[in-house]
């Protein structure tokens, strides 16, 4: 588990570094951007608020076996 832990951290740190970006992007490319990830925005909220308690009760029961406490 500890070497996975520390290949996330740094594929995480590998990505976080900045690069130079000389590249032009076209004004319209934001409109047809704002069109694919809009559509999958509205379906992760949608199925965050949907199943919110699930998702929560499922972290909390994870956060109480990762720190040993109890249901109460």
């Amino acid at each position: 588990m500890n070497q996975f832990l520390r290949r996330v951290l740094l594929c995480t740190l590998a990505l976080l570094l900045p690069t130079a970006a000389h590249a032009y992007i076209d004004p319209n490319a934001g409109g047809m951007l704002f069109q694919l990830l809009a559509p999958v925005f509205a379906a992760v909220v949608g199925a965050w608020l949907f199943l919110r308690r699930w998702i929560t009760e499922l972290i909390k029961a994870g956060w109480r076996w990762l720190t040993g406490r109890s249901n109460s």
